[in-house]
């Protein structure tokens, strides 16, 4: 492919080829074909030859250093590119190169400062190494775990990128989806505007033009100054904040926002602010809580294993050998440690019947170098000696003496007095499992959290905190992150009375003629009044909260929007449904949109194939067997000769463990899998398909930390 001499110059100097380095064009072209035929080493050779004539050329040392970065030869990229930037101190490209290298071997933490070197001596152009540094730093940043600078540089490079360059959106949509980060964190706002008729118009603006532009170095400096002058404004010191957030300084971030939060007279706008400046402030640590594990000497090896295997407070707990090091000692055996046996299941079981999870012990046989031991995992709380004398009593004489007690990890108190372990009785239908859930989780917030300290309320626990005035404003923030639990539509009652129990107002309701929809908070949909949207508005807010992973908002804009089909027979609710499928954690209310979706491609003339392998998917999860062999016999009969219908039927039959691997790859199809639908069975916890005669050996609930419940 020829090279077009009115392409920008490798060189970054912001010319065309054709007026900057023409008399490289033919070499260029050749160099190019290399590496687009996979002899890069190829290229540098000739590269050399030429960098011998013209050792200080700055497209020839941009494309050295480009070829030694894309192939991992960092120390070589290291000497070409201290050359570059000795040679070309005001190149924006050398710059840019710096950047990526530093991204690549140290981070992008390391990367921000000469990235923003290279876009500060930038005019109108961008050279190409310019904007990929973007994105390098940018992705480093997210792989490091930091979030904010990582999705201000992302955000920046998506809006630079060529409409067919989606590699920034991918980013940020993966980070939207990673599990447990809080929609406050995946939504924050762009800086504010201006406001108007403010004598400081001028300098905020210059300010706005440098953070859009991505010098974010010169627009701190611009907003400090102007902070000095007009004081501590709402607008300045936010975008202060986010530009600081975007430059890598979190603690700056988060001090910036507690400041906005209480000069912004907009209390939706404050609380926001506030609660995402708890959650990213690195300053602001909650009381901790330790989890321990105490080895403990065994005198007899075989009788201690009987021991186990006798007692019902001791279950079996299959040991995951994966995630142990490859030198690492396997236990002969693993081992949950519950406060009493489990009871059988039956309709009247309560909640307080069921055994908690006291620890997890790891049994190790005796070996050349060290005797037999016990080793007890679990929390240094106020009932660790109720933990501890259980054990001494299941294993009684054949215990020994205390060798060791490590702390292996801590975890705010805060968080995991929102989680709990127990020990379900197998076979418990999953719709009494999910009303003792619901009861324990209501327990978890208005009691447990209620009464546990926090580092935003000065140390007091939000129970406390109610009681002084001076702590309102971080009270409703801790309020509205814990809202962030919130799944599904009908646990929104439960906030109301934790609000009650706080003596915080209710949410009060938001109609949408009073908001611009395109910057409403997503973090606010609960309160918005969805009936009064137009589809338009609804739509919008859909996309949106999909973007963001925003569960709960995609289940109660998905409804809304499913809800208006007989008023619009032409709207395209596909998504929609999907959404609402793959969002709802109750798997009898997928099952009933699903029914819904079917019904609507019906009337609509649509293919009802996806959406009968959904509802086998489902079914399979649910142990629901009627439903599966009846969904089985439709793709068969009316469904096999659509596209891609055979191919997704054995996909999903072979991941629930229905097809055997032979029979995946069988001719005739769909064939009638090698086991049998047999009657329901509790899915696993997490695992996205149900197995036959499958059960959870533990239901971790909540957001407790499970990692450290294994060996």
């Amino acid at each position: 492919m020829a090279i077009d001499p009115y392409s920008p110059c490798p060189c970054g100097s912001g010319k065309k080829l054709k007026f900057c380095c023409p008399d490289l064009a033919g070499d260029m072209e050749k160099i190019h074909r290399m590496v687009a035929g996979d002899q890069p080493h190829a290229a540098l050779k000739h590269l050399d030859v030429l960098l011998k004539k013209q050792p200080d050329r700055a497209s020839l040392l941009d494309m050295r250093a480009n070829l030694e970065l894309s192939m991992h030869e960092f120390d070589a990229a290291t000497k070409t590119i201290e050359h570059y930037l000795a040679k070309h101190p005001h190149n924006p490209a050398a710059h840019g190169q710096k950047a990526i290298l530093v991204a690549a071997t140290q981070g992008g933490t390391a990367a921000i400062g000469h990235l923003q070197d290279a876009l500060e001596m930038l005019d109108d152009d961008m050279p190409l190494h310019v904007f990929e540094a973007i994105g390098a730093v940018g992705h480093a940043l997210l792989l490091e775990g930091e979030l904010i600078a990582g999705r201000g540089h992302l955000l920046l490079y998506a809006g630079i990128a060529p409409e067919d360059d989606n590699m920034a959106i991918q980013l940020l949509l993966k980070m939207n989806l990673q599990s447990g980060l809080p929609l406050l964190v995946r939504e924050l706002a762009n800086p504010l505007d201006c406001p108007d008729d403010v004598p400081w118009q001028g300098e905020f603006n210059h300010a706005s033009r440098a953070i859009s532009r991505g010098q974010w170095r010169i627009a701190e400096e611009i907003l400090c100054s102007l902070r000095d002058k007009a004081g501590a404004q709402p607008e300045i010191v936010y975008n202060l904040a986010v530009v600081r957030g975007w430059l890598g300084k979190l603690d700056q971030f988060a001090e910036g926002l507690h400041e906005y939060a209480r000069l912004e007279t907009s209390e939706d706008r404050a609380v926001e602010a506030e609660a995402l400046a708890q959650l990213i402030d690195p300053n602001l640590e909650d009381p901790k809580l330790e989890t321990v594990r105490i080895a403990y000497a065994v005198s007899d090896e075989d009788a201690l294993a009987e021991r186990l295997a006798e007692d019902k407070r001791i279950e079996n707990y299959p040991l995951n050998t994966e995630d142990l090091d490859e030198d690492a000692v396997r236990p002969r055996s693993g081992h949950l440690l519950l406060d009493r046996p489990t009871p059988s299941t039956r309709p009247d079981l309560q909640r307080h019947e069921i055994p908690r999870v006291l620890g997890f012990l790891s049994f190790y046989g005796k070996r050349t170098d060290r005797a037999a031991q016990l080793e007890l995992t679990t929390d240094r709380t106020e009932e660790l000696q109720i933990t501890k004398s259980l054990l001494a009593e299941v294993a009684g004489e054949l215990l020994g003496g205390e060798l060791e007690e490590i702390v292996v990890a801590e975890k705010s108190q805060s968080e995991e007095s929102l989680s709990w372990r127990w020990r379900i009785p197998p076979g418990t239908p999953q719709d009494q499992r999910n009303r003792l859930v619901d009861e324990e989780r209501r327990e978890a917030i208005l009691v447990r959290w209620t009464e546990t300290p926090r580092a935003a309320l000065k140390g007091k626990s939000p129970k406390e905190a109610s009681n002084d005035p001076d702590l309102r404003l971080p009270l409703l923030a801790s309020a509205l992150i814990i809202e962030q639990a919130a799944v599904e539509p009908r646990e929104l009652p439960l906030f109301d009375e934790l609000r009650e129990r706080l003596g915080l107002p209710l949410s009060n309701r938001i109609d949408p003629a009073h908001i611009s929809v395109s910057k409403f908070s997503i973090v606010r949909i609960p309160k918005l009044e969805l009936a009064k949207l137009t589809v338009e508005q609804l739509e919008e807010l859909f996309n949106r909260a999909t973007m963001l992973g925003a569960e709960l908002a995609i289940l109660m804009l998905g409804q809304e929007l499913v809800s208006r089909a007989d008023q619009l027979p032409g709207l395209d609710l596909t998504r929609a449904f999907h959404q609402l499928v793959r969002v709802d954690a109750d798997l009898a209310r997928s099952q009933q949109w699903i029914a819904k979706a079917r019904a609507w491609a019906q009337q609509n003339h649509r293919s009802v194939a996806q959406w009968a392998l959904l509802d086998l998917e489902v079914a399979i999860e649910r142990g629901d067997s009627a439903t599966a062999q009846r969904v089985l016999e439709e793709l068969r009969s009316v469904h096999i000769n659509e596209p891609g219908v055979a191919e997704e039927t054995y996909r999903i039959l072979y991941s629930a463990g229905l097809l055997s691997p032979h029979e995946r790859h069988k001719p005739t199809p769909l064939a009638m899998p090698s086991k049998k639908l047999g009657a329901a069975s509790t899915p696993q916890a997490n695992s996205g398909i149900w197995t036959p005669d499958s059960d959870e050996d533990a239901t971790t609930v909540g957001s407790g930390k499970s990692a450290i419940w294994t060996p």
